[in-house]
């Protein structure tokens, strides 16, 4: 005769039960997070965060650079990026010509930065502003003399700069970031044979 088999029985949790748990780990969640003194919040305008080198930020076309091949525009995953048709006069022979040249509408971009990586003549280029405020959503249509110009909107620089890092335990933790980093100085003998 085979063995038969042991039937458990688990206690039933109710949906009231099951209710009042989700909402206590929720309770509980955020109360770590009220107490903790390392959340994330940025006190503005004390505190600011310091771009590091090669954010990718606000766009900018230099005009005389570019050469209407269009690969900033086909790029474009969020297709933020549209070729503009333009008259132009050519500087040598003095002719009207069709060019074509990019503009972007904010309202789509994602500042992926792919177009700038594409570009073959470097005519686009990203500036460290990220925080740039329109009033409508037209404003943030660029024409093709809004592209050219750098944002005029600089961002606050009052108060302690700020970095995030990783922290294995902690996740993103902030700290105050370093001062521009300064040159080694030399010890010893230099080429010239000088000590420094």
């Amino acid at each position: 005769m085979p063995a038969r088999p042991v039937i458990k029985r688990t206690p039933r949790v109710t949906f009231l039960g099951r209710a009042i748990a989700g909402n206590l780990g929720a309770l509980i969640v955020g109360v770590k997070y009220f107490i903790d003194p390392n959340r994330i919040t940025l006190l503005y305008p004390h505190e600011y965060i310091k771009l590091r080198q090669g954010y990718r930020g606000y766009i900018v076309l230099k005009m005389d650079l570019c050469i209407s091949c269009g690969s900033c525009a086909r790029i474009c995953p969020a297709r933020a990026m549209k070729m503009l048709s333009v008259q132009v006069k050519d500087k040598k022979t003095g002719r009207v010509m069709k060019k074509k040249y990019p503009v972007i509408n904010y309202n789509r971009c994602i500042f992926c930065g792919f177009c700038v990586d594409v570009c073959p003549t470097e005519a686009l280029y990203h500036v460290p502003y990220h925080d740039i405020v329109y009033f409508n959503m037209a404003d943030m249509i660029l024409t093709l003399e809004d592209i050219q110009k750098e944002p005029k909107f600089i961002t606050a620089k009052e108060g302690v700069p700020v970095r995030y890092i990783y922290d294995e335990k902690r996740g993103l933790v902030k700290v105050a970031a370093e001062e521009e980093e300064k040159p080694p100085q030399q010890t010893g003998e230099s080429k010239g044979g000088e000590t420094a």
